[in-house]
């Protein structure tokens, strides 16, 4: 298939199942307004994938336009990241390559799966909210105006409503996993987010099915997971039968940072969960990498997170650390109150004397990315407030103290 600068493949052969039962390309794509799919009014995904609105995608990446849906890829790219997401899964080389490599641009045709239909989760990350986690029930009050609500606008939302979302959780979590069967004879790869993979048992249920099938060898699996889940013996005999199984781990800092930013992690539990994962690789074929959020809670832990990582992969890893190792530091786009480009341009400069003396190439590269992205808007006037309001209401709530955590930015809830 011939491509154009701004071609991907996923947009003629995945699809994505998001919280609740929401239909989209990929888990970044941002919908435009008024445009809603949900696999719980569709008869089956395709109806979808083929409709118009994902057509005209198609059109506009096959032509060398600029999907305003596509903003986050655009946006590394532009930043200079090494490889997007899109420039990811445009390879034709290895375990990637398979995907895409017979694909016809006038035949377009789901062949792998990226689902995250499930907002069951045991954390609550400072980045994220109830619409992908059921552990941000309990919080969601004390800071309703600023995080991604369910079936109300944040800014909108009452006490009341709140109470009916939570008590309508269970059954607005229910999906008919069924209308994914047409798809399950030519899947190639499934992706699983969450929430937290390890905790939906329909995950599980669907991986079972394929094995029933016989075509588990054929199929290339990837979870995101938050490491704190210890995987049970039967799901770790399920995955010895697929062709590969693939983790994305979210490290977002070592030992207090992460138990922060991914409140209420316990930093040994990582530990543990993470080098069970890298031990498996000396057992059947998986692949562990990390892929951390960078806030401006956690960027200055990128070398800790780096050098943590380093040390695990050569004590439990089947290969060590090397120029090539599966650490990709990726910034937090919203809120916008805690992203790096919030961040006032005294804070902006000990970022930069943070991010040097990288161990490879290939991580320099990547914290000059992350710090490019930093100073590449100033939102600092704009966001302060909502920055020291979310973050002082939701430490009070929570028992902790940003100030401890990150103590050369304690002054950003003071100016």
């Amino acid at each position: 298939m011939a491509q154009m600068d701004t071609f991907c493949s996923m947009a003629w052969n995945h699809q994505f199942l998001g919280p609740f039962g929401n239909i989209k390309p990929c888990c970044r794509y941002v919908m435009p307004k008024g445009v809603r799919n949900n696999i719980k009014s569709e008869r089956e995904l395709s109806s979808v994938f083929l409709g118009d609105h994902q057509t005209k995608l198609r059109h506009d990446l096959a032509n060398g336009i600029r999907n305003p849906g596509c903003i986050k890829c655009w946006q590394e790219e532009d930043g200079g990241k090494k490889r997007s997401l899109r420039q990811i899964y445009n390879r034709t080389e290895g375990d990637i390559g398979y995907l895409h490599r017979d694909s016809k641009r006038d035949h377009p045709a789901i062949t792998w799966l990226e689902l995250s239909f499930s907002n069951r989760c045991n954390l609550g990350c400072r980045m994220c909210g109830p619409y992908y986690s059921t552990h941000w029930y309990k919080d969601w009050k004390a800071v309703k105006e600023y995080v991604i609500g369910v079936k109300h606008p944040a800014h909108t939302i009452t006490d009341t409503q709140i109470d009916g979302v939570v008590a309508q959780s269970n059954k607005d979590n229910v999906i008919d996993i069924t209308k994914l069967d047409s798809v399950l004879p030519t899947i190639r790869h499934i992706k699983m987010t969450g929430g937290e993979p390890f905790l939906i048992p329909e995950y599980r249920q669907i991986l079972e099915k394929i094995v029933d099938m016989g075509r588990a060898h054929e199929v290339y699996l990837n979870y995101s997971t938050n490491c704190t889940v210890m995987p049970t013996d039967k799901l770790i005999n399920i995955w010895s039968k697929f062709k590969k199984v693939e983790f994305a781990t979210s490290i977002d800092g070592v030992g207090p940072v992460i138990e922060y930013q991914r409140h209420p992690t316990k930093w040994e539990q990582v530990e543990k969960v993470v080098e069970t994962l890298m031990r498996l690789s000396k057992q059947m074929k998986v692949i562990v990498g990390t892929r951390p959020t960078i806030t401006l809670m956690n960027v200055l832990d990128i070398p800790n997170i780096t050098k943590w990582w380093a040390d695990m992969m050569n004590k439990h890893y089947f290969q060590e650390f090397d120029n090539e190792a599966w650490v990709n530091h990726t910034h937090c786009l919203h809120p916008q109150y805690i992203s790096c480009t919030t961040l006032p341009q005294w804070a902006k400069k000990i970022v930069a004397n943070k991010l040097v003396n990288a161990p490879t190439e290939r991580q320099q590269q990547n914290w000059d990315y992350i710090l490019k992205y930093t100073n590449s808007e100033d939102l600092w006037t704009e966001q302060k407030n909502a920055f020291q309001e979310y973050t002082s209401r939701l430490d009070k709530k929570r028992g902790e103290d940003f100030r401890k955590v990150v103590p050369e930015f304690a002054r950003l809830l003071d100016e």
